[in-house]
């Protein structure tokens, strides 16, 4: 018996939201505490003498290489163990790294901080697109996921908001006494002591929704047999999970050197103050950002309902060049506004994740969920966050010198990738029609059954 037949309609639904509310607060905390280094990147790099480069690798693989590297390890346990407990541990985890942030005296030390918050970081994606796919039915999925990913809009808001609410406040104290510690904390490091302690009493929360169960297909009974069930269906689906890694990494490539340098650039090309570029970014971000998430969750539901089983790649084919063009101009403009419009519509379409993790639940059996978004999200991190703001400040440096001119580096990322991407996408196609016709066909059997 499936598990939506052991519920009321009613009832499931009000499970699913207050699970999907829990998770997108949890969600937009763990942005909060990623990206708020994007606004200390000049105050940082003079208090510790680094390069942008430097600042470029904390921003990319100082997070992400831990996060890519204890991924699989979490995937493998959210198949396993409580899902709700491992994203318990991972809040506090990320937290308590993002409070020691504070008390990094030298770029090393706050590099291993950073290495703390990935790692923590790695809990949260891999359990709740779990979660939510054994709760929520596929009809739903794509707008569900939608809903839950709001979470990085709202966060990434929040670290632009409060970060420049925060930059503003602390910008009056040349260094504050901390009583009873005895440390001296500059401006920056007391906006990370203070997201930090934000997030141990709210991991608590992951304890206020219900554990929906997990969902099994027919073609996987005892421990062995999913298994091998799961090495037989990534092996013979392997070109679409080869094309939806490759595209969405790229994706993530272009998303990541934007935010990452996308309030660097504003305060340098056109003299905005923090606090100023903080404000705008962050209406920009959550305006732009929430209308993209929640309407490309809507598209690819509607494109499903209507037979698209390639939904969630088709509808990129079509949007990847307009984006290209509008990164290009917001790049190259001389006019404050024409790159700030260009920025809101970038955040439109940045959001993509909601969709890309729905097409990658639907083509994957239930018992696999977990290692299957693990592994994507090695591979996207490594790639996206990993490597893109690291590759804008080289190119940045290799084109203007030393404190970049951030412009043409940006514009040139724009130009050359998103027609790399449309070609993965085209390719996966009818690859990703398979994978989710094969799934679909095991779960119907269970409901048969």
């Amino acid at each position: 018996m499936i598990l939506g037949s052991l519920r009321s309609p009613v009832k499931l639904q009000t499970a699913e939201w207050r699970t999907i509310a829990i998770l997108l607060l949890i969600y937009a905390l763990a942005y909060l505490d990623r990206q708020i280094l994007t606004l200390l990147v000049d105050p940082i790099r003079a208090d510790l003498g680094v390069s942008d480069v430097e600042m470029g690798f904390l921003q990319g693989l100082g997070f992400t290489l831990s996060f890519a590297l204890c991924g699989p390890l979490v995937g493998w346990a959210v198949d396993h163990y409580s899902r709700r407990l491992i994203i318990f541990v991972g809040i506090i985890a990320w937290s308590l790294s993002t409070a020691s942030s504070a008390f990094a005296g030298t770029y090393t030390e706050l590099l291993m901080a950073r290495f703390g918050v990935g790692a923590g970081e790695a809990a949260l994606l891999p359990a709740a697109y779990s979660i939510i796919s054994d709760m929520v039915d596929k009809s739903r999925l794509a707008r569900a996921t939608a809903v839950f990913s709001l979470g990085s809009i709202v966060g990434a808001a929040l670290s632009y908001a409060v970060g420049s609410a925060l930059i503003a406040y602390t910008a009056s104290y040349q260094a504050v006494f901390l009583p009873f510690i005895g440390e001296r904390l500059h401006d920056w490091q007391l906006v990370f002591l203070v997201i930090g302690s934000l997030g141990v009493p709210i991991a608590f929360l992951v304890f206020a929704f219900p554990d929906p169960g997990r969902r099994s297909s027919a073609l996987a009974g005892a421990a062995g047999m999913a298994a091998r069930t799961g090495h037989q269906h990534f092996k013979k689906h392997w070109r679409f999970y080869a094309c939806h890694f490759s595209a969405f990494s790229l994706f993530c490539f272009l998303s990541a050197a934007t935010t990452a340098w996308s309030a660097t650039y504003m305060m340098r090309e056109f003299d905005w103050a923090p606090a100023s570029v903080g404000a705008l970014l962050g209406i920009k971000t959550l305006v732009g950002g929430a209308v993209g998430i929640i309407g490309s969750g809507f598209i690819a539901d509607r494109l499903v309902k209507r037979g698209r089983q390639d939904a969630h790649f088709r509808m990129y084919l079509y949007i990847l060049p307009v984006h290209a063009v509008v990164g290009a101009i917001t790049f190259t403009t001389g006019n404050v506004w024409i790159a700030f419009i260009g920025l809101g519509l970038l955040a439109v379409v940045a959001p993509f994740i909601a969709v890309a993790a729905a097409g990658l639940q639907l083509g994957t059996i239930p018992e696999r969920r977990g290692i299957a978004s693990a592994s994507f999200l090695l591979i996207y991190n490594l790639v996206g966050f990993g490597l893109g703001p690291a590759f804008i400040a080289m190119a940045s440096r290799a084109m203007s010198g030393a404190v970049a001119d951030l412009g043409p580096a940006l514009a040139l990322s724009y130009a050359v990738v998103p027609p790399i991407i449309m070609v993965f996408l085209a390719l996966g196609l009818g690859p990703m029609r398979a994978a989710v016709a094969d799934v679909a066909g095991s779960d119907s059997k269970v409901a048969s059954m």
